[in-house]
């Protein structure tokens, strides 16, 4: 059965392109693109992001606020369903949330960045495992909207070329 559903999720993958486009700075995952305007980027992120069932509860205008020419937003983000797991693990959550994810031109390149909360864990609570788990699968649910993101703008390596 196992094998079966493992057969399957490839297949979907390679159906519907999906494809590990997100890389990894200092307490960061990211992706580039390098097709697409800013806007066009921004609205296929908000989707995405709702479509994971997210809320996007703030928005900054890191551009208008720093003075800075070229466009910069930074997402404040929140599920309920986590919250309220969240709480029931760490109550003092409300010093993590909301997860946070920026969206920026720089040079020709529109970066889109989310942080990596699985290093709360290793600050709040170092030998709790399932605090960390809890973690790590919020952790993969953003890292799945920027693939999700990223794959909208950006062809597979894998697609052959004609």
């Amino acid at each position: 059965m196992r094998f079966l559903i493992l057969i399957l999720f490839l297949f979907v993958t390679q159906v519907y392109g999906y494809e590990d486009f997100v890389q990894y700075e200092k307490g960061y995952y990211y992706v580039l693109i390098k097709k697409g305007s800013f806007k066009s980027v921004n609205s296929k992120l908000i989707e995405e992001i709702r479509a994971h069932g997210w809320d996007v509860i703030h928005t900054i205008n890191v551009d208008k606020t720093t003075g800075r020419k070229a466009p910069y937003k930074t997402h404040l983000l929140c599920k309920s369903k986590y919250l309220k797991k969240g709480i029931d693990k760490f109550e003092p959550i409300g010093v993590i949330i909301p997860c946070k994810m920026a969206v920026y031109v720089k040079g020709n390149v529109i970066k889109i960045m989310v942080e990596d909360v699985t290093e709360y864990g290793k600050i709040y609570r170092p030998k709790d495992k399932e605090f960390y788990r809890f973690l790590s699968k919020v952790n993969k649910e953003l890292i799945d909207i920027l693939n999700r993101t990223a794959g909208r703008f950006m062809k597979s390596k894998y697609t052959p070329y004609e």
